[in-house]
């Protein structure tokens, strides 16, 4: 789950379009799950126990890819890791994307600090079939504190909007 916090204090450009994409049809505040699970809690202090619940139940899904991070670097302003795709099964007919989420830590909110709040989406169309591997060098631009940095990359079915499978890393600063 990552938060792009419309209308909000650390709103942008990239949490309009991807309010849009998804269209809920619930009010704020919500959270959607796997790109498909909307979840809506009312009660701030019902948070922790109400998502655990959805992040238990999604992580029960067998993923279609192994997703592999590694060597993750940063400088004051360019980020950059090696990304490797691996199918492991046969893949949907629908149209799938890689997407990675730059992502910022430790943003003070209303009622608790907010994690991996989206900063930045880059797309990666993908064009690989089981059982072949992807292997890419991804470099992206930043203006955020090497310990507050991460990176989400998730693979999406544009058309069901599931999320296939994420993986998460930090950056240690060059």
């Amino acid at each position: 789950m990552i938060s792009y916090h419309v209308g909000q204090t650390y709103a942008n450009q990239v949490a309009q379009q991807r309010e849009a994409y998804y269209e809920p049809s619930v009010v704020v505040p919500f959270a959607i799950f796997d790109g498909t699970n909307v979840v809506w809690e009312g009660n701030p202090t019902a948070y922790e126990d109400v998502y655990t619940e959805a992040f238990t139940i999604a992580r029960t899904v067998t993923p279609l890819f192994n997703i592999t991070i590694t060597d993750p670097v940063t400088s004051v302003t360019q980020a950059n890791f090696k990304l490797e795709l691996v199918p492991t099964d046969t893949l949907p007919d629908d149209e799938v994307c890689a997407f990675i989420a730059i992502c910022e830590d430790s943003l003070p909110g209303a009622y608790t600090t907010f994690m991996h709040l989206c900063r930045g989406l880059q797309e990666i169309p993908l064009s690989i079939a089981y059982p072949d591997t992807m292997n890419e060098s991804v470099i992206f631009s930043h203006t955020i504190e090497a310990q507050r940095l991460s990176a989400v990359v998730f693979i999406q079915d544009v058309d069901t909007k599931e999320i296939l499978q994420s993986a998460m890393t930090r950056f240690q600063e060059e």
